[in-house]
């Protein structure tokens, strides 16, 4: 079976792999049909992370949000032929076939495409840190730093969960991308721009950081939020150690929180299409890129770099 190994900081190549494969308990083996590439897979790709992040620990290219087709299984939940969404394990990467624990996926609704499908995965973090992290959004206004997938798909689910004004925050230029997904408006500079041209009174009472693996952002949205404001983290990191402007957090009653999805997946993943299907057409531009697995280095390529026009790269294996 083909599979790709990353072979140097940005550089993927196609490698052939052993077909045989052991499952134990709870496992099924799933042939791709689709992988979605995240800004998590980036570090790995580009060879900024170190060795703190146990989820980057193999050589194959770095993937993890997927969609495929149940062709060997070990689990009572899940018979042949069964069309799943999940998250890999970290020993996984982009090949043609993949094993999963029945505790990281969950089934497709029949009426998503795996195009819409792949969606399910990255939605369901999100909506997980909006209803489980964030409390009552309702009447808040909220700063979301970072208008890639992940950033709007907060926007998204913010704006239906009552956020009374959302602005979005991008060096890219996606103002008309960032409205149709619920800002009220895209700032398109930096976060360090953006946070000094704030007076006291057009602070947001929470900041989302959406962007991830570099320190800046962090302490950008702490000296962006209101008195006694809320900050989540959710970008990965790519340090093990953060500098942060603890005296603003002291004197100006400030909380700080993140989080990152290790559990419950089946349950998330299921909420995830739920929301989808309830706002399908919302998300109908969300994938931007579908490219075909032997052109792998374009996909990883073209995430890489943030641009107009670009949000979710997906490899798909009919494209």
């Amino acid at each position: 079976m083909w599979g790709y190994r990353l072979e140097a900081p940005r550089r993927v190549e196609r490698v052939d792999l052993p077909e045989d494969v052991h499952l134990d308990d709870g496992e099924v083996r799933l042939r791709l049909r689709v992988a979605g590439i995240c800004g998590s897979d980036m570090p790995r790709f580009t060879g900024r992370v170190g060795q703190h992040l146990p989820y980057f620990d193999h050589g194959s290219a770095p993937v993890h949000e997927v969609v495929g087709t149940v062709v060997e299984t070990r689990s009572p939940l899940y018979a042949t032929g069964d069309r799943v969404v999940g998250t890999l394990g970290p020993s996984a990467g982009l090949a043609e076939y993949v094993v999963v624990h029945e505790s990281r996926i969950a089934a497709v609704p029949p009426d998503l495409d795996d195009l819409e499908a792949i969606v399910v995965q990255p939605l369901s973090t999100v909506l997980r840190a909006v209803t489980r992290q964030l409390s009552d959004v309702s009447g808040r206004s909220v700063a979301v730093l970072g208008a890639g997938p992940c950033g709007l798909a907060f926007c998204h689910v913010l704006r239906t969960h009552g956020a009374e004004r959302i602005v979005a925050v991008d060096p890219v230029e996606r103002s008309e991308t960032a409205t149709a997904f619920g800002a009220d408006e895209l700032v398109a500079t930096t976060a360090a721009a953006w946070q000094a041209g704030l007076t006291p009174s057009s602070r947001p009472d929470l900041v989302v950081e959406a962007v991830g693996h570099q320190q800046a952002t962090i302490a950008d949205a702490l000296r962006a939020v209101a008195d006694r404001g809320f900050v989540f983290g959710f970008g990965a990191p790519d340090d093990a150690d953060y500098a942060i402007p603890y005296l603003e957090i002291y004197l100006r009653d400030l909380t700080l929180a993140s989080g990152r999805t290790i559990d419950d997946w089946p349950e998330l993943l299921a909420a995830g299409a739920r929301y989808l299907e309830a706002h399908r057409s919302d998300f109908a531009s969300y994938v931007s890129h579908v490219v075909a697995p032997e052109d792998a280095q374009r996909a990883y390529d073209l995430y890489a770099v943030p641009q107009p026009g670009r949000l979710k790269v997906v490899i798909a294996t009919q494209a």
